[in-house]
């Protein structure tokens, strides 16, 4: 097993060299990128991306396809971007990172859905299908990504790709994505997730007219998620201020349908995916990075998550990375992005 392991992260060397040596094939890409998914067969939504360049001209040639999590939006990867931009290694190899919107995110539009749906009703599994079209879209416009990252919720929907392609037929690998990236990612339905007891969060269910039963939360409380937290309860430091949240809109409303998902309070659950879905035959490497702080995604649980979709263990030759500091919480890719980046760097360029 560990011989099989080794060769695959020589064969994604090599694939990785290849990709060097012929950085023309990829086209300048503009700051934002829409495209049109469908929804449920007959409905659709158009999804915008942003897209963070290497700002040395020339430089890099792979394309990090970034998934963000529960009420979050693709633009608060920028700090992440410029760590990696800022690190020798990662600066070198990356040429893009492109980071979407989910449905009624950002700005990507509210859906289009066969009455009586509404935006409310969409659940994991819609995300997972709309990820899915990106990396078709991206590859379509000379942007394929060779990596998809995920964080928190979006961690759990990339999981759910590789298990919906694998149900196809298909895989991650087939889609020319070769390397995945779990950032304190949710749990699938098939391994453990050690949960705090869930907060009421009735105050802020609201029945909007266009996008139905939603959670919307104000701007001001995302810094009070828990993404900023540590074990003992305290704030980090150098969490992202109110203000912040304000300026940049990094809150975005989510269908009900999805949270009863996502906390399991009423059925469906969360996507189930198989184990050793990412299991070195696939032909995409795992990396799960953990965080020691971590309250909404526990540590505790993401060593076990690794070797459930790898079937490898969490320790050894292994691209499990648990992150320990003291200000190691759920959100510290916004926090304090150059503490991932020694992490990172082994899913991007091992």
């Amino acid at each position: 097993m560990f011989a099989r392991f080794q060769a695959l992260v020589l064969s994604f060397v090599a694939v990785l060299f290849v990709a060097l040596s012929s950085s023309a094939a990829f086209a300048d890409a503009p700051a934002d990128f829409f495209f049109d998914v469908s929804l449920r067969g007959t409905g659709a939504a158009t999804i915008h991306a942003s897209i963070f360049r290497n700002p040395q001209a020339n430089r890099g040639v792979v394309t990090i396809l970034a998934v963000h999590g529960f009420t979050e939006r693709g633009s608060m990867f920028a700090p992440l971007a410029s760590a990696i931009y800022a690190d020798p290694a990662l600066g070198s190899a990356v040429k893009r990172i492109v980071a979407i919107d989910l449905v009624a995110h950002g700005d990507s539009s509210p859906p289009t859905l066969p009455s009586p749906l509404k935006f409310s009703d969409l659940t994991i599994e819609d995300n997972i299908s709309v990820v899915i079209q990106s990396i078709d879209k991206l590859r379509a416009a000379s942007m394929g990504p060779q990596v998809i990252m995920g964080h928190s919720m979006g961690g759990l929907a990339v999981q759910g790709v590789q298990e919906a392609l694998l149900a196809g037929g298909s895989s991650l690998a087939k889609h020319g994505v070769f390397g995945a990236i779990l950032i304190s990612a949710v749990p699938n339905a098939g391994s453990i997730w050690t949960q705090s007891p869930p907060p009421d969060i009735t105050p802020f269910v609201v029945n909007d007219p266009v996008l139905g039963l939603i959670l919307d939360l104000p701007a001001a409380a995302g810094v009070a998620t828990g993404a900023f937290t540590t074990l003992a309860g305290t704030i980090v430091p150098n969490a992202p201020s109110v203000a912040t949240f304000v300026a940049n809109d990094w809150i975005a409303p989510e269908p009900i349908t999805t949270v009863f998902e996502l906390t399991g309070v009423n059925p469906p659950t969360r996507p189930f995916v198989r184990q050793k879905a990412f299991a070195v035959e696939k032909g995409t490497l795992l990396t799960v990075l953990s965080f020691s702080q971590d309250v909404l995604a526990p540590a505790v649980d993401q060593d076990d998550l690794y070797t459930y979709l790898t079937g490898l263990p969490s320790t050894g030759i292994t691209l499990y990375r648990p992150i320990v500091t003291a200000d190691a919480v759920h959100s510290m890719y916004i926090s304090n992005p150059t503490g991932l980046i020694a992490a990172l760097k082994n899913g991007v360029i091992h």
